[in-house]
């Protein structure tokens, strides 16, 4: 697959699926871009240009002077933009004067200008998003979260038994599939579906074990934006289950509260895994949202 090179000289890989309006998709903890839902991203790329992309370390090439952190993947995101979706020029930092930068797509007309790019982070990949619209604001056109939260001091956490397990590094890939089941999955899913290896059908590469470390510290250290929310402009849907013990519903209502212009749905009967039970459903939610 093709790659683009970070300013610090790190390869991030990257696919391109379907054509217009580009949406971007930010991987969860412990992903690669192999594992999104085939049929949640066919979906999307029949009426928009899809960019997926690895962060840093999971394909083990590494720069030990830049560690991962969560702001460190909104920057990251910022260059997957800036090469692959043609933004050169958005999103000035926020400490640097704000202007509003639009750009009109080649064979557009003035009514028809479309600010920034949409983003969709699922897990982990929601709190980057979210660190991302506070750092870039003039990049965001519509922003999802999947079953995500704001970090810091307000964010509900997961009993303390789930923390350990997604710690625990494992030595097998039956081991790793039987823990992503359990984390991921209810019940439920797993009576009904009770062959493992129908779960997660979408696979290729396998994360490098120091980026998934790496990963979960960063999500531990992450000192969150909660305080900041109420600034993000961009309208946001967010989706969660009311089955969830990675990341508890509950969170998702605080992100709802505290942002401006946000759309809140829990579904009943999933889990932190909802993406790869109910992929052509969570897909037309995101199509009703951004179109």
């Amino acid at each position: 697959m093709p790659v683009i090179t970070t300013s610090d000289g790190i390869s991030l890989r990257y696919a391109i699926h379907g054509e217009g309006k580009t949406v971007i998709f930010v991987l969860g903890y412990g992903m690669s871009l192999d594992e999104w839902p085939s049929r949640l991203i066919s979906q999307l790329a029949q009426s928009y240009r899809v960019i997926l992309y690895n962060h840093r370390g999971v394909s083990g090439e590494r720069n030990p002077a830049i560690e991962f952190t969560i702001p460190q993947g909104a920057r990251d995101l910022h260059e997957v933009i800036t090469q692959l979706a043609g933004r050169e020029g958005y999103g000035q930092d926020r400490e640097e004067d704000k202007k509003e930068l639009i750009e009109v797509e080649e064979g557009e007309d003035d009514s028809e200008k479309e600010r920034g790019v949409h983003i969709i982070g699922y897990s982990m990949g929601g709190m980057i998003a979210l660190e991302y619209a506070l750092l870039y604001p003039d990049s965001v056109d519509r922003l999802v979260l999947l079953n995500a939260d704001c970090g810091g001091v307000l964010k509900i956490p997961a009993e303390e038994w789930v923390t350990a397990e997604m710690a625990k590094e494992l030595s097998t890939a039956e081991a790793y599939l039987e823990r992503a089941g359990k984390l991921l999955l209810t019940e439920s899913y797993r009576c009904e579906f009770p062959d493992p290896m129908t779960w997660f059908v979408d696979y290729g590469e396998v994360a490098d074990p120091h980026a998934v470390k790496e990963q979960f510290d960063a999500m531990l250290l992450w000192e969150g934006v909660c305080p900041d929310l109420h600034t993000i402009r961009s309208p946001a849907l967010i989706i969660a289950g009311d089955q969830d013990i990675v990341i508890p519903p509950e969170n998702a209502e605080i992100l709802a509260a505290a942002m401006p212009d946000a759309t809140l749905h829990i579904l009943g009967g999933q889990a932190h895994g909802m993406i790869f039970c109910q992929p052509v459903r969570i897909a037309e939610m995101i199509e009703e949202f951004l179109g």
